[in-house]
């Protein structure tokens, strides 16, 4: 297993050969955003099971079937996935994709994310009290912006190498936003969610009395699989209410609970 998951310009051949897996599939109706959403069903699947749903937001320049190499890592069982595709094209031949940040894209995205929660339940059976909202990049900031508006919705969120929502007001939602499970991995070379905008941000989370499970890796602006195993260690944590142990246990834990 490698460490670095492919970056998106990588993932061409992957993908090739994941398109006959059994584990991801892309919805083929004609419906506009059937198009649009990659969803992802686990190995061995029980319809009377209610499975947690992961909710991913892809990050910059990519597109909704980076959820196919994510899963790959996190886990092949244990979740239903959805991915829909970003709000912004970023070339003419639509293949690559970014999540806009103005207020009229949040709320565009706010509606894609919902519609992709119900497509998901109309192919899978999920648990509607253990829906989590992940991403990537640009991905993870709208997906915790989406969450802290509408933590009711969601079990928890994950930000990997994503920074923290300061538009459009984020913290509307204050009271119920402090009751959100939230984990924010970040690689310590990161340019644009380093070391230095997580200490800019934690004024902030102290006085929004946010928890915050905040995790820093030996990286940069990068997705590594240890990030994921990790991951899938806490999402299952949240689902059974239980510590869970991880395989790989953080390289450089930092802060908890902020």
């Amino acid at each position: 297993m490698r460490n670095r998951l492919d970056s998106s310009s990588e993932q061409t051949g992957s993908l090739d050969k994941l398109q006959d897996s059994k584990y991801a599939t892309q919805v083929s109706d004609e419906s506009y955003l059937e198009q649009q959403v990659c969803l992802f069903g686990p190995e061995s699947y029980e319809a009377r099971y209610e499975y947690p749903l992961i909710v991913w937001l892809h990050s910059c320049r990519s597109s909704e079937q980076e959820l196919e190499n994510v899963m790959m890592e996190l886990s092949l069982q244990n979740y239903v996935a959805c991915a829909p595709r970003g709000t912004v094209a970023c070339d003419d031949e639509g293949l690559f994709y970014r999540w806009g940040q103005s207020a009229a894209s949040a709320a565009i995205a706010e509606e894609i994310v919902f519609e992709s929660m119900a497509l998901a339940s109309e192919h899978f059976t999920i648990n509607q009290r253990r829906v989590f909202l992940a991403g990537f990049g640009g991905g993870a900031t709208m997906a915790w912006r989406i969450a802290l508006r509408y933590p009711q919705r969601f079990a928890g969120v994950v930000s990997f190498c994503g920074d923290f929502p300061r538009r459009n007001q984020p913290l509307t939602n204050l009271a119920q936003a402090r009751k959100l499970p939230t984990l924010w991995i970040y690689g310590e070379d990161s340019k644009t969610c380093g070391v230095q905008r997580v200490c800019e941000s934690m004024a902030m989370l102290h006085s929004a009395a946010l928890s915050v499970d905040i995790r820093q890796y030996p990286c940069g602006d990068e997705l590594l699989s240890n990030m994921l195993v990790d991951t899938n260690a806490w999402l299952m944590e949240q689902v059974t209410s239980q510590p869970s142990v991880s395989d790989h246990a953080p390289t450089q834990p930092n802060f908890s609970e902020n």
